[in-house]
């Protein structure tokens, strides 16, 4: 909803002021919708009615699993990543926390206290389970340092607090490091975090390298979402991770697109001698025997929504608010992305489907219809051999359907597994046929008329229309049938005409919105091909008369005894074309993807040589008339689909999110290579993007794999919808409207971890102390002699010790005086500098070090980027950032301490 567009206005301090001031009292009554629930309210009996028909579980265990949803839901959490730190952070956590449980069991007020455990199933004991209660963590110190060190761990994404069941689905997808991986319905990012730490599991004997010696995966991840504001989040909590792989991309997941295979496989520029994919891995027609020109993915997890009924313990509200139509309502979206998936998964790639629901119309119904409808060429795979401590049951093979009327038959049979937390892995064999999404007459002509016993019956190939009808003319039957009943007092005879009535009513209305809709899509369809065979038909006659007036140039020109120039005729051809689909625009086909040039093609050469078109060239003419140093580049190629600040006045295809473009200005790749010292071999003039050209120096620039650069370059037709994509390298650094030095841009530190093994200039070693004192204070004066020469600065005298725009240093601060500190400020220019914890120190507290590889953050030397002034340190990172650092060296001390 966009601001101002909402009902409610917003309540001011003035509403409470004057003559017609409100009351400001509490109303009980507008939070009646809200109001807390006890335990005692947590019953539903439809709820009760409709899964214990079903049998989700053995009849002895019914009590004891409604037992199980009335009590809260315990505090898990797993441990980020693997290895040498991930190991270490448990072995923290069961000496200086869980040892207070060693002794015996704790009571406090008569109840014992739970220790916390390790889920047995979770590899390495990585993911930990706890069950404090409030009074528990309030009256128990110790308990509360458990809880105060899970909030600072999970801030600086040393852990993830999580469901134990949300961690299953990822485990079943054996992610590789080369694997093109989709996350359908990714939010809130959880499960995208971990397929992103599973892609970043690399062996040292790996050969996964980005071209520029570090180790980067040659796959990636895209996570996709439906809702803006989810996809916000998911970018949020996949920031800790500090990877080049990752693209988040906004579509209904039973619409997302398909990508050119052909192009997704090319090298990307200035890469060409390393191909992103394997070639064992790329998606050729021999190697997923389906067409070539759509990019397949190797995995595929779709966490599809659901109406949630297995999340209880967490949201009891759901009690209340369940309905036996919460799941049959989207039982058709599920397939529909579950189809989706299917066409989008190559020939061996695995493809996850799960919910957080009980219901079988959501589990083992789709996946059934998913089976059935793809005739063999996807099969269940038996994963029981996998996680072998998880508690599980097979899932069902018969299950009844149930809306509020009454219940039905049976439908097809399926097999699946199962848990609390349904899991279907299955596994690609063979080329899909043709898969069709079911439509509204699909779902209405299963059952839609009435039988001789008053039951709605199933009737293959009924049309929706004709299917009303029917249960119409039963309803009045059954209407009449009522009031005999009631006329000689046979309640029970009446009662059950009376729910056959209802039961026919709703079904004929359902019935008649499905024969509505359907044609609502057929007109829909039709016109849309009337549309395209417009557009085909004023492409063909713009080509035809631009063809005829080229004909006579060339004709002219021969008369004269000059050579055709076959770019002025590309050229001509392209304006003509550039004009046919400008009238299509006009039209009302500007929404329609327009197809850009591929680098390295015709057009892009032709719109290179001519400047990038008319109006590239106007903008910048303008720049220069505003007097700016230096107007905006043209680039080569935009994808994305943002409408918002492209480049040249061009129409995206989406609104409200900005373009990607490649930062190709020479001058801003040498400016940074030369600050900051980047390696030779690291391709920083070829991957790195931006999402805005408006400006000459864009605000942030974003380094992306080779694999994604790949993958950009190949949507032409810009149909990916990309909210975020990349890590952030750069930041332009803007300093009260004032000159800053040599380099505009100083370092991300979301990107510094990715970036820091490449730089060989404006890099800072401290000692530990001097570290923490920078950490704690946030601003060092340095010393500048009475005649100093500071690297890009010149000479300047003591009394400018303060530059202009630099921060702020109270005078009774010492300066930073360490010997060998100043020496290295020697040859640190005035600007984007990164301070880094001294190698050596780093080892002595057993801290992470350039030794140690890995894309999650928290696991990264300790290195913040700083401001570099004539007379100032300052950092460029949040203060809790600064205190998660310090925590972490205090507690190396602390510990190294006690071992000495």
């Amino acid at each position: 909803m966009g601001r101002g567009q909402g009902k409610k206005q917003r309540l001011l301090r003035k509403d409470f002021k004057g003559a017609n001031r409100r009351d400001n009292t509490w109303d009980e009554k507008r939070s009646t919708k809200n109001k807390f629930m006890e335990p005692s309210d947590y019953h539903n009996e439809a709820f009760e009615e409709y899964y214990h028909v079903q049998d989700i579980v053995p009849r002895d265990e019914w009590q004891a699993f409604l037992g199980s949803l009335k009590t809260p839901l315990p505090i898990t959490f797993r441990i980020n990543g693997s290895g040498k730190f991930a190991n270490e952070l448990r072995q923290k956590m069961e000496s200086d926390f869980f040892a207070n449980f060693r002794a015996g069991p704790i009571m406090l007020d008569g109840e014992v206290v739970d220790p916390p455990r390790p889920l047995p199933w979770y590899p390495h004991n990585l993911a930990w389970h706890m069950n404090f209660s409030r009074n528990q963590l309030r009256k128990l110190s110790w308990l509360g340092e458990i809880h105060e060190f899970m909030k600072a761990a999970n801030e600086a994404g040393s852990i993830t607090r999580q469901e134990a069941v949300s961690m299953v689905p990822p485990l079943f997808m054996d992610v590789r490091p080369h694997h093109r991986v989709l996350d359908m319905c990714a939010a809130p990012g959880s499960k995208t975090f971990q397929l992103l730490e599973m892609l970043h599991n690399i062996d040292a004997n790996s050969d996964s390298s980005n071209g520029s010696g570090a180790i980067t995966p040659t796959g990636f991840v895209i996570a996709n979402d439906a809702e803006p504001q989810r996809c916000n989040l998911l970018t949020h909590q996949t920031k800790r991770m500090c990877s080049p792989c990752l693209m988040v991309t906004n579509h209904n997941g039973e619409q997302f697109p398909c990508i050119s295979a052909v192009a997704a496989n090319r090298p990307p520029p200035g890469n060409s001698g390393t191909s992103a994919i394997p070639p064992a891995e790329a998606d050729g027609g021999s190697s997923s025997g389906q067409a070539d020109d759509v990019m397949l993915f190797d995995r595929i997890l779709c966490d599809v929504p659901c109406s949630g009924d297995g999340t209880m313990r967490k949201a009891p509200d759901i009690w209340r608010r369940w309905t036996v139509n919460n799941g049959n309502g989207i039982h058709i979206m599920q397939l529909k992305i579950a189809l989706q998936a299917v066409r989008l998964l190559k020939v061996g790639g695995r493809m996850v489907y799960s919910t957080c629901t009980f219901n079988p119309i959501e589990n083992e119904a789709v996946v059934s219809e998913l089976l059935i409808r793809c005739s063999g060429t996807l099969e269940l795979l038996d994963v029981s051999y996998q996680l072998p401590e998880l508690q599980r049951c097979p899932g069902k093979r018969q299950w009844k359907v149930r809306d509020k009327h009454q219940w039905y038959n049976t439908w097809e049979e399926a097999e699946k597994d199962t848990g609390g937390f349904f899991v279907a892995v299955l596994q690609k064999v063979a080329p899909t046929p043709n898969l069709h999404d079911p439509d509204m007459k699909h779902r209405f002509t299963r059952i839609i008329s009435a039988g001789p016993s008053g039951r709605l019956i199933k009737m293959e190939g009924m049309d929706p229309s004709r299917g009303a009808s029917y249960a119409a003319d039963f309803a009045l039957q059954a209407a009449e049938q009522a009031i005999a009943a009631l006329e000689s007092a046979e309640t029970a005879a009446a009662e059950k005409a009376a729910n056959a009535t209802a039961a026919a009513v709703a079904r004929a209305g359902l019935a008649l919105d499905a024969a509505q809709e359907n044609y609502k899509h057929a007109k829909r369809y039709e016109a849309q091909e009337d549309k395209k065979q417009q557009k085909q038909r004023r492409q063909q006659d713009a080509a035809g008369a631009a063809a005829e007036d080229g004909d006579a140039v060339a004709a002219a020109q021969e008369m004269e005894g000059v050579e055709v120039d076959d770019d002025m005729m590309n050229a001509e051809q392209a304006t003509a074309e550039a004009a046919a689909d400008e009238a299509a625009a006009e039209e009302g086909q500007e929404d329609l993807p327009e197809a850009g040039p591929v680098p390295g093609s015709d057009a892009a050469a032709a719109a290179a040589t001519n400047g990038g078109g008319g109006a590239a060239a106007a903008a910048r003419a303008e720049a220069a008339a505003d007097g700016a140093e230096k107007a905006a580049w043209t680039p080569s190629w935009v994808r994305g689909g943002g409408g918002r600040g492209r480049a040249g006045g061009g129409k995206g295809r989406f609104r409200g999110i900005d373009p990607i473009v490649p930062v190709e200005d020479p001058s801003i790749i040498s400016m940074l290579i030369d600050f900051y010292g980047v390696e030779p071999d690291f391709p920083l003039a070829t991957h790195l993007i931006s999402r805005s050209i408006e400006f000459a120096y864009p605000k942030r620039l974003y380094y992306v794999s080779d694999a994604l650069l790949s993958l950009l370059l190949a949507d032409v037709s810009e149909s990916l919808k990309i909210t975020s994509t990349g890590l952030k390298l750069f930041e332009r650094h803007e300093l009260r409207g004032k000159e800053i030095g040599r380099c505009q841009y100083r370092i991300a530190q979301e990107g510094l971890p990715f970036l820091l093994p490449h730089l060989r200039k404006q890099v800072l070693h401290l000692g530990a102390q001097d570290f923490m004192r920078l950490l704690t204070e946030k601003n060092l004066p340095l010393i500048v002699p009475q005649t100093a020469t500071i690297a890009g600065d010149g000479i300047q005298p003591q009394r400018e010790q303060q530059q202009e725009g630099a921060a702020k240093v109270p005078s009774n601060q010492a300066p930073l005086t360490t010997p060998a500190v100043v020496q290295q400020l020697d040859n640190v220019e005035s600007g984007g500098a990164v301070a880094l914890l001294d190698e050596s120190a780093a080892k002595a507290l057993g801290l992470a070090t350039s030794e140690d590889s890995g894309a999650l953050a928290a696991n990264a030397p300790l290195a913040i980027s700083v401001w570099r002034t004539r007379a100032s340190l300052s950092v460029l990172v949040a203060k809790n950032e600064c205190e998660q650092l310090l925590d972490k060296i205090k507690a190396a001390m602390q510990k190294k301490g006690k071992q000495q």
